[in-house]
């Protein structure tokens, strides 16, 4: 493609957006779960019907054929108007990818075209209580009895889990020695006996989470995302992804955001501290749209992002909580108070500090691009 043609392609998704901006709902997110969700469930019912959420898919699966960078232009446009998040962010940005991978085409036909429209929502079954941002301690067990197998253990941090009809789960198969080779991967079906859904109210007073265990559900082996043991390939793809196409749209969110506060701020005196965490959140976000250029270029050229991907986290993180520290510390009220059902400020601002753990810790972030990226020697372990 020609560098006219896809500016020209471009422009035209940009013009596409901007005539659906004007149909979508964008007050700020109401408190009340139950209305957010339907809220955020119907934008993207419109975005599917306006053929943009999810233009890089295949065409035969209710996308357009496109390429990242298409994507990210969308996400892009999206997130500086001011459009809400997608409801089904983690089937769309994060499980998506790792299915049209791994997955057979006839599970494809099943799972990939109800995700589009949120006709099914779906969660990420990785997390566990006792381990961590270590996923090859996971301790969730499948076990084989005919053509199911039955799965034990618990997960925890499961955004959307009272609401998914359907989840990624990362299980062990083998045996705990195995670590990472001992893991496979199951699609299952939140509605089946022996799921337990229980949300989980954060600091922002919202249950997005939920903690979610396992007493002898079953899910049939057709059901298996790769082979017995090679789930750490399928989760490797999920966590590439965090780092890729969601990275791309909470980057666009995020720009949006600081656009925002630079507008507030302009209306208020600031004092020198508080013009210099917004200068330093603008910076922060100068560095990671760097970044997501990089990575949209590395996903257009097929070319592995590897442990690169950890910059990409920590700066996405970094940004995070400084474009909203800076609401925090420069609006004055507006900042920080609670008006009725609205507060996108300090809701954003709380969930912010989480940043730094979900999605992969800043410390682990950390030990990758030391060792991984600037050869230094390993942590020493305690195993």
């Amino acid at each position: 493609m020609s560098s006219g043609t896809g500016e020209g392609i471009h422009d035209g998704l940009r013009r596409e957006v901007a005539g659906l901006i004007g149909r979508l709902d964008r007050r700020p997110l109401p408190h009340d779960l139950d209305e957010r969700f339907g809220r955020l469930a119907e934008a993207q019912k419109q975005l599917h019907a306006a053929g943009l959420a999810v233009v890089a898919w295949p065409e035969k699966y209710g996308g357009r054929g496109m390429g990242p960078a298409e994507a990210a232009v969308v996400a892009g446009a999206l997130g500086r108007a001011g459009a809400p998040e997608t409801i089904n962010f983690v089937a769309l940005e994060v499980v998506a990818p790792a299915l049209l991978r791994y997955a057979s085409e006839e599970q494809l036909g099943r799972w990939l075209s109800p995700m589009a429209p949120a006709d099914e929502v779906w969660c990420q079954l990785f997390s566990e209580p006792d381990a961590g941002s270590d996923l090859t301690s996971l301790r969730t067990r499948a076990v084989a009895d005919g053509d199911e197998w039955v799965i034990t253990g618990s997960k925890v941090w499961c955004t959307w889990g009272q609401f998914a009809q359907r989840g990624l789960l990362l299980a062990r198969t083998g045996t705990a020695e195995a670590r990472h080779k001992g893991i496979s991967a199951f699609v299952v079906d939140m509605r089946v006996p022996g799921i337990d859904v229980r949300p989980l109210r954060t600091m922002t007073g919202v249950s997005e989470f939920a903690e979610v265990h396992f007493d002898g559900a079953r899910v049939p082996s057709l059901d298996m995302v790769g082979g017995v043991d090679e789930g750490w390939l399928v989760a490797l793809e999920m966590l590439m992804a965090e780092r890729g196409p969601y990275a791309v749209r909470r980057a666009s969110v995020l720009r949006g955001a600081l656009v925002a506060l630079h507008d507030a701020a302009r209306r208020r005196h600031l004092e020198p501290l508080q013009r210099q965490v917004v200068v330093e959140a603008t910076i922060a976000m100068e560095l990671l749209e760097w970044r997501i250029g990089r990575v949209v270029g590395q996903l257009e050229s097929g070319e592995p992002i590897g442990a690169e991907a950890a910059v990409t986290k920590m700066l996405l993180t970094q940004a995070e909580q400084l474009v909203f520290a800076a609401c925090h510390a420069s609006l004055g009220l507006e900042g920080v108070a609670w008006s009725g059902d609205e507060h996108p400020w300090i809701e954003s601002y709380l969930y912010s500090r989480a940043a730094s753990i979900y999605g992969g810790t800043t410390q682990i972030q950390r030990n990758t691009i030391g060792e991984r990226l600037l050869g230094l020697p390993k942590e020493p372990s305690t195993r």
